[in-house]
């Protein structure tokens, strides 16, 4: 038995060296099992309060409203944040398009002029083009390249072996539109390379992307606060072993990475933006200060697992790397390190050779527990000067740590995801409540499913569609539909205003102008920052088979006859609740004959919703689904649309409203 001991140790520990020199998959995730442990253990008091991060928190969007923010928002931050002195102001967000809630552009579409009116991506522009501002940049290894012409603001000197052939390559890159990254002081990037567990441990301070060398958003933040022109990149044919700014001096390893050593970082070096915007911050936190701008939301989704265990806003790492870089204090692996190891490693498998045949079997615990304590004691006193030695064999030498260890790691996680299980539901049954509230506001089935029939399939608990129809004679019926820019309770709330306004109008048989006036003007005095409503308002002549209708920047009206002959009336006037009108005239209706004809009015999450081969139904898909499936009957029609687009596993990315007059 001792034999099969003795033999079955040895051909593990052969093995397990074997894969270590070969720097197996299974090695590396061992390692950063080991690496973990040590930035759980030894996690640094933060000292350094040169940097503070403005956070687009759950209080800021509850108070200015939905993200993505309008532009004119980020130029006031620029602007407050100039006005109490910061130093240089770094974005961990993009502005790849043009602002879509840019009122004037909006307008513009519909040629209608207002000098009332802001254009918002100029005000950041301007803001941009005034300040210190630092704009962040992604490697991007799709075809698509959002970014082609903008170039890095960075001088870098290659000295040496040509450093661009040995820093990681992408292709394409992703970032902010090229009159902004025109107008910034410089540019960024805030690539991770990718992990197989997902942690963030490490991070790339020069990347090679369409060609370009771009330095880290960190390291550039840092160029641009000291004005400097040039960064200094050392290599020769084994790698980059010098990074050198005229203040910095950085060893990383041969692929410009660096390791990551965390800090506990300090509450107080986050301050919500909606803070910043009030003015309502002490100077002193702000005053010549580096400053970068992200996401702690929940909803946005930037967050990253580090080694620790905990999970923290993105934008967090790179006032971390800052931190690193000016005080000369990142985690090093490099050749010493790993000569160490190889020592440690060979020692390890002669005394697992030796020892056991020499001791009794009791004893075998104390004497690798023994030895445990050693390697664990040795590497610890090497970390305390930053350099870190790979610990696998700590772990391989004795399992019941090991086992010990992940136990514990697993208790813990799992103590983390059933607290977060129970706010989940909490959430959900909060959600759940206004959703049952917002369905009794839909209209009670109509009488004659055949002349008008609607359905309604939020995305979420709580949908930002409406439809409603109204019959106030034996002739005419009022309908419509609508959908607003945005999702949750806020639409929902936004979309009930609407809906009682529409409602009491009808129930006065006003004109559809009249009805259109009264709830933009509504949605124009209330409604959240940035939020609107497409919509079409109709009244069906049951008699003369004649729609009355108007088209407020909703999609296309789609006609149709038994014979699939489609037509589609498109939208002349912009969303309700872009700005007050008076005027009534401005809403001029149009008239149809819908004889033989079905009209069909759907929302955005009908023509862009995915069907289960992951294509968008788009319009051509629902033009050929009423084809083969040769539906012309109301209530066919649009269960057949619901039913294949909630076919997938996945959930709804918008919800699916639809609504059918017709005239057969």
């Amino acid at each position: 038995m001792n034999n099969v001991k003795k033999y079955t140790g040895i051909v593990i520990l052969i093995l397990l060296v074997f894969f270590k020199i070969q720097g197996s998959n299974f090695v590396m995730k061992v390692e950063n099992i080991a690496y973990d442990a040590y930035q759980s253990l030894f996690i640094k008091k933060d000292n350094y309060d040169g940097v503070v991060i403005v956070d687009i928190d759950e209080k800021s969007i509850g108070e200015i409203g939905q993200f993505p923010w309008r532009r004119d928002v980020f130029a006031k931050l620029i602007d407050r944040l100039n006005q109490y002195g910061s130093s240089v102001i770094a974005f961990d967000i993009f502005f790849s398009e043009e602002d879509k809630q840019n009122p004037k552009k909006i307008l513009e579409e519909f040629n209608i002029e207002s000098e009332k009116v802001i254009d918002s991506d100029q005000q950041l522009l301007e803001s941009i083009n005034s300040s210190k501002v630092v704009l962040a940049i992604l490697g991007d290894v799709s075809a698509y390249n959002k970014d082609n012409n903008s170039k890095p603001k960075t001088n870098i000197i290659s000295r040496g072996d040509n450093a661009a052939n040995h820093v990681y390559n992408f292709k394409n890159k992703i970032g902010s539109l090229e009159k902004f990254n025109n107008a910034a002081a410089g540019i960024g990037t805030i690539s991770y390379l990718d992990s197989p567990d997902a942690v963030l441990r490490s991070i790339p301070l020069f990347l090679k992307i369409d060609n370009d060398i771009w330095p880290a958003l960190s390291l550039e933040t840092l160029r641009v606060l000291h004005d400097h022109k040039s960064i200094l990149i050392n290599s020769d044919e084994t790698g980059i072993n010098l990074i050198k700014t005229r203040k910095y001096e950085i060893k990383s390893d041969p692929n410009a990475i660096v390791y990551i050593n965390y800090k506990e970082f300090k509450k107080e070096h986050y301050i919500p933006a909606v803070d910043v915007l009030n003015m309502s911050v002490n100077a002193n936190k702000l005053r010549d200060k580096i400053v970068i701008i992200g996401s702690s939301a929940q909803g946005l989704f930037d967050f990253v697992k580090i080694p620790n265990g905990d999970v923290i806003p993105g934008v967090q790492t790179h006032a971390h790397l800052i931190e690193n870089i000016v005080n000369d204090d990142f985690i090093i692996k490099n050749l010493y390190t790993a000569i160490i190891e190889n020592i440690l490693l060979i020692i390890s498998l002669v005394l697992v050779l030796i020892f056991p045949n020499k001791i009794l079997p009791k004893y075998s615990i104390f004497f690798f527990s023994g030895l445990v304590l050693i390697l664990i004691s040795s590497s610890m006193i090497v970390y305390q000067f930053n350099y870190f030695v790979d610990v696998l064999y700590i772990i391989l030498s004795s399992s019941l740590l090991f086992l010990t260890t992940l136990y514990f790691r697993y208790l813990r996680e799992n103590e983390i995801a059933i607290e977060n299980e129970k706010k989940q539901i909490v959430l959900k049954q909060e959600r759940e409540i206004a959703g049952e509230v917002q369905k009794k506001l839909f209209p009670k089935e109509f009488t004659n499913k055949d002349l008008i029939f609607a359905k309604n399939v939020p995305a979420k608990d709580v949908s930002g569609d409406y439809y409603d129809y109204i019959s106030m004679n034996e002739n005419e019926v009022y309908f419509t539909l609508a959908d607003v820019s945005g999702k949750g309770v806020k639409a929902g709330i936004l979309m009930a205003n609407a809906a009682a306004v529409f409602r009491s109008m009808a129930k006065l048989e006003k004109s559809v102008s009249t009805i259109a006036k009264f709830i933009n003007n509504q949605v124009a005095e209330n409604s959240y920052q940035g939020m609107f409503i497409t919509a079409v308002i109709g009244k069906l002549n049951i008699a003369e088979k004649e729609v009355e209708y108007i088209n407020l920047g909703h999609e296309p009206i789609m006609i149709f006859n038994k014979d699939y002959n489609f037509e589609y009336l498109k939208s002349t006037l912009p969303p309700l609740g872009i700005m007050k009108i008076e005027d009534e005239n401005f809403f001029q209706t149009s008239k149809i004959d819908i004889k033989d004809k079905n009209l069909m009015i759907y929302t955005d999450g009908v023509t862009e919703g995915y069907l289960k081969n992951n294509q968008e139904l788009q319009v051509k898909g629902l033009e050929q689904e009423l084809k083969k499936n040769n539906l012309v009957k109301n209530e066919d029609i649009i269960n057949h649309i619901s039913s294949i687009l909630t076919k997938r596993d996945l959930p709804l990315r918008d919800d699916v409203t639809c609504l059918i007059v017709s005239g057969f």
